[in-house]
């Protein structure tokens, strides 16, 4: 930094003064009026404009981290975050890119930190965070052994939102997809199609309750027959929806239709259809849940899935976190998937 006090870049300090030749003012008044630091100095609106309109046309950015000093800030927020969905669902990908991005637009430096479990978490998301961050984003799937940690940290005034999965955070200002909608707009969709016995293959009791919703709504009884409780914990993966699958076959029970709890059950399900000889036109009607890469690119027919909503989740969390800095005052609020239909449902 020079010793005029500029934000800028060293690197564009030539270019400051060519801005300053070109408008036949001084480098200093540049730099002043860019860093909006006039004080006393005296200038006209025309001379001011005409120093931004150029400033815009090299498009150059003021030295981020040097404007937060100034303001009284460390110019950096943090994202913690920690694995959700299964492998190959790539859910958090999403979720920090939109992040990184949202923070990009504010001019404000991201520092991220995947956790793995809970003695990693405690030992990084301390009050050290108070000297090192503006604020903090919590993201991905949340425990309560993280709660203690976070109430901590906002009691010493940091200021903190969520992208967190399930109800642990909600006394925080958190964002997330509607589970029970996420269940409810696949199960209609089987319904649409005319569909009526729909298996479902139970996980989350949320999107259960989206599945009985539809059903209700349509007329169509409730049968338990078809409700295939997933043992845990890792209810979600291929090999879940590979077992459901046998065990339906075996049972011999009538169905036409599949409503499982996410892409990779899904996929997992076909898996096994293939594998025993079935025909494809006698596969059923399949729906998943994410509309990760598993259902676009890598389940033996693209499925129908519904969205999961990372992207939305970080970005709404930046710009809560953002108003929150500024003393406004945010809500959490849960975010609509949507459906995306393929083959598995179509013709």
């Amino acid at each position: 930094m020079g010793t005029s006090g500029d934000t800028f870049d060293n690197r564009k300090m030539a270019t400051l003064k060519e801005i300053a030749a070109d408008l036949g003012v001084s480098h200093a008044l540049v730099s002043r009026v860019l860093n909006n630091r006039m004080g006393t100095t005296g200038v006209s609106a025309k001379t001011r404009e005409a120093i931004h309109r150029r400033a815009r046309e090299l498009g150059y950015k003021p030295n981020r981290l040097a404007l937060a000093l100034r303001e009284g800030r460390r110019g950096a927020v943090g994202l913690y975050v920690h694995d959700v969905g299964v492998r190959g669902s790539d859910l958090v990908g999403p979720l920090v890119e939109a992040v990184g991005d949202g923070l990009d637009k504010l001019g404000t430096n991201l520092i991220l930190h995947c956790f793995r479990g809970q003695a990693d978490f405690e030992a990084t998301c301390t009050t050290e965070l108070l000297n090192k961050v503006d604020g903090l984003i919590i993201a991905g799937i949340g425990f309560p052994w993280m709660l203690d940690r976070v109430r901590k940290l906002e009691r010493a005034g940091l200021p903190i939102v969520a992208a967190c999965h399930g109800r642990d955070f909600n006394e925080f200002v958190n964002f997330q997809v509607n589970e029970e909608l996420q269940g409810y707009i696949s199960a209609k969709h089987l319904v649409e199609i005319g569909c009526r016995k729909i298996v479902h293959l139970y996980a989350l009791e949320s999107r259960y309750k989206g599945y009985v919703r539809a059903l209700k709504e349509a007329g169509i009884p409730l049968d338990e027959r078809l409700v295939i409780r997933m043992p845990g914990p890792d209810y979600f993966i291929a090999r879940r929806g590979f077992e459901a699958a046998r065990q339906l076959l075996d049972s011999n029970i009538e169905f036409d239709a599949i409503h499982t709890q996410s892409d990779a059950q899904a996929a997992g399900f076909l898996q096994h259809f293939a594998l025993r000889g079935i025909k494809r036109k006698n596969w059923p009607k399949i729906t998943g849940i994410d509309n990760s890469p598993i259902a676009e690119e890598y389940a033996l027919v693209p499925l129908t899935s519904v969205t999961a909503e990372t992207d939305t989740a970080g970005r709404m969390a930046v710009e809560a976190l953002n108003k929150r800095l500024h003393g406004e005052k945010v809500e959490s609020k849960q975010i609509e998937p949507r459906l995306v239909i393929r083959e598995s449902t179509a013709g």
